[in-house]
């Protein structure tokens, strides 16, 4: 493909609406224009965390739920929603709350929740954060009692729900000498490491509970949970005791003030906490900033038992939060985590206008990632990688991460939903330059490898971008500052659109035949109207909201500042025009 000329580059009040999607012509236009096609959504109004997600073997359906304003698309007055899919990309989402505040324990709304594992066929037990006083943040007073623990059983798939006569089953009164900043989000696991350290022989059941003692520490508080009755909680103590923001380096997430939503990942040989931190010491806007992070921790047989730090990262780098987790059985019982995509960049009047904000995620495969025989990274010293466990021998490295990509029958979905699907030749860049795909569409995934040394490059995707450039979304990885960054500057009509960077790099290995190989740059993007979600090399996520206007539409590979060896891109891979179903029952 012939190199073109590449351009240079310029530098709430809430509101209640209709309880349902407006019907004139123009409110059509604009419930529709920034709508993700293939993301999971509510019908209309305010979503936000994923609640009690699962599969279920028996009836082969995964389920979500959600905290859900059907009212208006501003928080408020939370209930959960609701939808299943047997194929990760097609929805059948409730009309209406399947979970709404009514008792004197909830009646100010029915928060993050998870299920009681295992959930299979159409009985599902969950628990959930029932609300009686608002409002609730780390930086307000604590009020003991505004969040009690409740359950809750439903025999038709979660489509109804009786509350159990048990609630609130527990409320943090054992907590008033400890100064919490939170107590919320329940997360029941199996653990069988924690079984190990208690001295147990049978499986026992846990429960976490996320939050944080002021001006101490973020944490989660565990709980010991009896297996034959589980409105039966017993504390055992906060989990995690670190210093407030605590932050190795760059390459690990902000651990903030206080917790939210925190589960237990546990593999053979790593305890994982996947944790949605507030409080980041670094400001954005002038506020202080949130973030998905996680933490590899060993368990410590002090009394009470208590988790380790031993190394972390970020989840995510950009608009995603409050992550939930489940086995999938389908998967050869793989975690799974599905997140809540933020709209926080567009202005409250376009809000309103559209009546609805937030989506859910595409669901991710999180895993253990190694990288064997490693002798460097592009420019960072290997011990200075703190999101990675290092394992030094004679002469190499083994490297340990949280691994993270898209789970793989929602790819399938994608692609054989997907109207065209064409391939770009690989194309060498000798110099600066833009090659555009060929392509106009709002929904698309690509797939790519691009080939750099350590020579300062900067290389990627311009998405969504107008004829003339003067509108575009700029993916891009810098092999000097080791970042890939996804620069929203000229992304459309959101407010306060400031870039996302995610430390990122590539490694240098040795083969079993002596020879030294760069590894190369992996990209898997998928773009889908106003939400962008990256993937790199398996371990590296970053998502982002953009507003373009329609006919922003093209997507281009781009090279710049080459100052030393041809940067060289794959096959390009691209399937546009997705689009899924979505009924509402």
């Amino acid at each position: 493909m012939a190199l073109v000329g590449y351009p240079t580059y310029d530098g709430p009040s809430s509101k209640v609406l209709p309880p349902t999607p407006p019907l004139i012509t123009d409110e059509v236009s604009a419930f529709m224009k920034w709508r993700p096609q293939f993301h999971l959504l509510a019908s209309h109004g305010w979503m936000n965390d994923p609640c009690a997600v699962s599969y279920d073997p028996e009836e082969r359906v995964y389920r979500v739920f959600y905290q859900w304003n059907p009212q208006s698309p501003f928080w408020d007055h939370i209930c959960w929603g609701g939808a299943q899919s047997a194929n990760l990309l097609d929805w059948t989402v409730s009309s209406d709350p399947v979970l709404s505040p009514e008792a004197s324990y909830d009646g100010k709304g029915i928060f993050t929740g998870c299920t009681l594992p295992p959930s299979s066929g159409k009985q599902i037990t969950i628990f959930y954060t029932s609300v009686s006083r608002l409002p609730i943040h780390y930086s307000l007073p604590y009020h003991i009692g505004s969040e009690t623990l409740s359950m809750a059983t439903s025999t038709d798939g979660g489509r109804t729900w009786a509350r159990s006569k048990a609630n609130p089953i527990l409320g943090p009164e054992h907590l008033a000498d400890f100064n919490i900043t939170g107590w919320r989000d329940p997360f029941v696991t199996k653990w069988a490491s924690m079984d190990k350290v208690m001295g147990r022989k049978e499986a026992g059941l846990y429960g976490l509970i996320s939050g944080g003692i002021r001006d101490t520490t973020p944490s989660c508080f565990l709980y010991d949970i009896n297996p034959s009755d589980p409105t039966l909680w017993k504390f055992v103590g906060p989990l995690m005791k670190l210093e407030c923001n605590y932050r190795p380096s760059r390459w690990s997430g902000d651990s903030g003030v206080n917790w939210e939503v925190a589960n237990v990942l546990t593999y053979d040989q790593y305890d994982f906490l996947l944790i949605s931190s507030e409080g980041g010491a670094v400001k954005r806007n002038g506020k202080q900033t949130r973030a998905s992070i996680w933490i590899a921790g060993s368990l410590q047989e002090t009394t009470p038992v208590t988790m380790k730090y031993d190394f972390g990262g970020l989840f995510d780098h950009g608009d995603y939060y409050a992550s939930n987790t489940f086995r999938d059985e389908s998967l050869d019982n793989a975690i799974v985590a599905w997140g809540w995509i933020i709209e926080d960049a567009l202005s409250d009047e376009l809000i309103a206008r559209q009546n609805w904000s937030g989506s859910m995620s595409v669901p991710r495969v999180i895993s253990v990632a190694v990288v064997n025989n490693v002798i460097g990274a592009l420019h960072s010293p290997i011990d200075q990688l703190t999101n990675f466990k290092v394992v030094k021998s004679e002469d190499s490295y083994e490297l340990t991460t949280l691994g993270v990509d898209v789970h793989p029958r929602y790819v399938s979905s994608l692609r054989e939903r997907a109207v065209h699907h064409i391939v770009v030749p690989a194309v060498t860049f000798f110099r600066p330059g833009v090659v555009d795909c060929g392509v106009s569409s709002t929904s698309w995934e690509l797939e790519t490898e691009i080939s750099v040394s350590s020579s300062p490059v900067q290389v990627g995707i311009l998405a969504l971008h107008s004829a003339n450039y003067s509108e575009q979304t700029r993916l891009v990885f810098s092999t000097d500052r080791e970042t890939f960054t996804i620069d929203r500057s000229r992304s459309g009509n959101g407010k306060e659109l400031h870039a996302y960077d995610a430390p990122h790099t590539l490694f240098t290995s040795r083969t079993s035949y002596g020879a030294e190989v760069v590894e190369k740059l992996k990209l898997h993007v998928l773009c889908d109207k106003s939400v962008i979600e990256v993937f790199l090399n398996g371990r590296t996520a970053v998502s982002a909201r953009v507003y373009p206007d329609e006919a922003s539409s093209r997507i281009s590979l781009f090279a710049e500042n080459l100052t030393g060896e041809a940067v060289e891109f794959s096959e390009t891979k691209l399937w546009y025009g997705i689009t899924g179903k979505s009924s509402i029952e």
